[in-house]
């Protein structure tokens, strides 16, 4: 049964062991307030409703448009942890990244060539939009220091799946059983959603090769973030031969993936290499390759005469 595993950056422990300790909804590793993340709009709750507003300062409602943002991090399912908020893996912005994620900052600066003393600004959510090519992409982050060359940071952690509201397994009554679990008003933190592997699977390699190729035509390079159990999963389940890409001496290719452990912020490899392969090589381009291809009798067998649905009369 899937619970979560992380509120506001803590790990949630015994019943009441966090008393207080949320009142301001801050985020760690935003160093603010907490702004729902992957989580933004359908799991928040109306700061005056009970049974959350007793438990939250007054200021939260104010800054939030009237909302407790929900401080969900990351879920437990069959004893990992995944992380459903990009904020968990990293974020940019004022006073960030936080002493956690610092480790992976400086592998980003360093995999982009910025150089000690040199200005980087950073943007966030840019949307590249023209209809008439269709294209039309966001970028989580942009990196640019002082020779113009840009690096895309693309963060992707799991999304979630298999909430039920009238069950109170939905991310809002999660977010709102694990409060009440911290502040002791609970024996158990409940149930949450459990992780949709394939579809963040699916969301990255639709964009994997595309948005690493904008960038290095632009002379830039975009780096993909992920966690570690992401990248265990894209290894055992796809045609990807993914422990063979790695770079160990941290050496860039057309398309880089960073993969973090959550857990051990030291703990970061980095899976490059080319789009096409040139020589035999592991290649990028591999991982839209199916695994496997099943035998005909697989599919004949499930072709039955009585499950026919209709029969098209051709003339």
């Amino acid at each position: 049964m899937p619970v979560v595993h992380e509120l506001y950056g803590s790990t949630l422990t015994d019943s009441g062991a966090h008393s207080g300790q949320f009142r301001q909804a801050l985020c760690p590793y935003m160093n603010a307030q907490c702004d729902g993340g992957g989580n933004r709009d359908m799991a928040r709750w109306r700061a005056h409703e009970q049974p959350l507003s007793p438990f939250f300062d007054a200021s939260v409602g104010k800054s939030g448009g009237g909302w407790i943002p929900c401080g969900v991090c990351s879920v437990e399912l069959d004893g990992r942890a995944w992380a459903i908020c990009p904020r968990r893996l990293l974020t940019f912005g004022s006073g960030s990244p936080s002493s956690v994620q610092r480790a992976i900052a400086e592998r980003i600066v360093n995999l982009a060539g910025f150089t000690s003393g040199e200005t980087v600004n950073v943007w966030s959510e840019i949307t590249l939009r023209d209809n008439s090519a269709g294209v039309n992409y966001r970028l989580d982050y942009v990196l640019q220091g002082e020779d113009g060359r840009p690096c895309i940071v693309e963060v992707m952690t799991a999304s979630t799946s298999g909430g039920n509201k009238a069950q109170g397994t939905d991310i809002q009554s999660a977010f709102c059983n694990a409060v009440l679990f911290a502040e002791g008003n609970r024996p158990n933190k409940g149930s949450s959603p459990g992780v949709n592997i394939r579809q963040v699977w699916a969301r990255m390699a639709s964009q994997l090769i595309v948005k690493s190729q904008i960038a290095n035509a632009w002379d830039g390079l975009t780096v993909w973030v992920i966690q570690d159990q992401l990248a265990n999963y894209m290894n055992t389940r796809t045609g990807l031969r993914l422990d063979e890409l790695e770079s160990p001496s941290w050496e860039r290719g057309e398309v880089n993936v960073l993969s973090a452990n959550i857990d051990d912020a030291s703990d970061l490899r980095l899976y490059s290499g080319p789009i096409h392969s040139k020589s035999g090589e592991p290649c990028w381009d591999e991982l839209l390759d199916t695994p496997a291809i099943p035998g005909r009798a697989a599919l004949d067998k499930k072709l039955k005469p009585e499950s026919v649905i209709a029969q098209l009369k051709l003339r």
